[in-house]
């Protein structure tokens, strides 16, 4: 039976809303991986503003790698408060990103324990004493935001995509050791543009090598 007229314009006014009120409940907000973006972020801008470089650098260059990060990052915490199901590989991928990135700067410098529990880093990346509260605390917040996204917020079916960015490890590692050697070659020749702790490190003693204190 066909409606009145005015009937069918209300009941499709109402369907529209219910539509939309599911398109917007069909976005997902994930606090915890958009901590590890954060995080990532905060990583990043902290080395670049002491003066250390940022990951892939040495191979793109200041500028590329200031616009790759610039873009990439605050694309992936949008993603992650308002981000849809077609999202979710992704943000599993990052949350296991940041877990291997957080963890490989205790595979590669000398920590000691905090309350006798937590690794906290006693030197790193060529940074002054005074700038390792900060940096050991970015990077707790880093782990706990890709620790937590991978545990709350990830579907079991997507925890492949989280297996492979843990798995991303032993290569950031790698990279880590590779960009540190470079960084020192670089505050060699212009000293003035990046941190003089470069050249006071010895990567052959101190970096790859872990040591725990209670």
């Amino acid at each position: 039976m066909r409606l009145p007229t005015r009937q069918r314009r209300l009941r499709g006014c109402k369907t529209g809303r219910l539509h939309r009120r599911q398109s917007r409940a069909g976005r997902t907000t994930k606090p915890f991986n958009a901590l590890a973006a954060l995080g990532s972020a905060a990583h990043n801008g902290f080395e670049r503003r002491a003066g250390i470089g940022v990951f892939l650098e040495p191979w793109l260059g200041r500028r590329a790698t200031n616009l790759l990060w610039s873009v990439t990052l605050p694309f992936w915490l949008y993603r992650a408060l308002a981000g849809g199901e077609r999202d979710e590989p992704m943000l599993a991928f990052n949350a296991g990103v940041a877990i291997a990135g957080s963890v490989v700067h205790f595979a590669g410098w000398p920590w000691s324990r905090r309350l006798g529990i937590f690794p906290w880093l006693d030197e790193a990346e060529g940074l002054p004493p005074e700038q390792l509260t900060a940096y050991n605390t970015i990077l707790w917040g880093w782990l706990l935001g890709g620790l937590g996204s991978v545990v709350a917020e990830t579907e079991p079916e997507h925890l492949k995509f989280a297996a492979a960015g843990v798995a991303t490890a032993p290569l950031l590692l790698t990279s880590a050791r590779h960009h540190f050697k470079w960084a020192r070659e670089q505050a060699a020749r212009d000293p003035q543009s990046w941190s003089p702790w470069l050249l006071k490190e010895s990567p052959t003693a101190r970096v790859g090598k872990r040591e725990a204190a209670v």
